[in-house]
């Protein structure tokens, strides 16, 4: 028959297994991701058409932002921070580009590329918010797409020169990211009856073009 003494001290032994136990993880809870959306609804109307541009509404927990005196037509780029990365419009046009810090609330707006076009470059950041590829159109019925560092602007890859369509209508143009590595940016190249695209592919590890080829159908539309 077991004594009490014994059972007393197999229960103590257990008492200390348990308070050897893995330790509880101190430090601050990892911030969940705010949920980001385009609300409300603000008409505009120039000579070069109409439309409506959205405010962007912040969600983290029991907070609701909405980012004061931005107007976008798309949502912003979430990343690292975390940030938000987008466009400002006027109108139909991009401005700028702004960038929200979730944390602080603080917003910045910096000006874009001498070189890019208001309204037909067709701007996409890349995932990491590191590149921007975008269309250069010069004005003198060519076209080539780019792709820069931001926020420093430095060039990293650019395409061959081509022909493109005169016109008054933005939509021939498409940038968007297949990852961090890759962009992809088309533009409109034939007219009339024969609309064809310009397809660009360039990596900024490369550093270059890794692809570029004519297409019937504009890609990622």
């Amino acid at each position: 028959m077991v004594s009490t003494f014994a059972r007393a001290a197999v229960l103590s032994l257990l008492a200390g297994a348990a308070a050897c136990g893995p330790a509880t993880p101190r430090g601050p809870k990892p911030m969940t991701l705010p949920i980001v959306q385009l609300v409300d609804s603000v008409a505009w109307e120039d000579a070069m058409g109409e439309g409506t541009l959205r405010r962007v509404e912040v969600r983290q927990g029991a907070r609701v932002d909405t980012i004061p005196g931005v107007l976008t037509e798309e949502p912003p780029t979430l990343v690292a921070g975390p940030r938000l990365i987008g466009f400002g419009y006027e109108q139909g046009s991009i401005t700028s580009v702004f960038e929200y810090d979730v944390r602080s609330r603080r917003l910045e707006q910096r000006p874009l590329p001498i070189d890019f076009h208001p309204y037909f470059s067709a701007p996409a950041f890349s995932p990491d918010g590191r590149h921007l590829a975008y269309v250069v159109v010069p004005g003198d019925g060519t076209g080539y797409a780019v792709a820069r560092s931001w926020p420093d602007k430095a060039l990293v890859w650019q395409s061959s020169t081509v022909e493109i369509p005169a016109t008054d209508a933005r939509g021939g143009s498409h940038g968007r990211w297949l990852s961090p590595d890759v962009a992809e940016v088309s533009f409109e190249i034939g007219s009339g009856t024969d609309t064809r695209w310009y397809r660009v592919h360039g990596s900024v590890l490369q550093r270059r073009v890794i692809s570029a080829d004519t297409v019937a159908r504009q890609p990622g539309t």
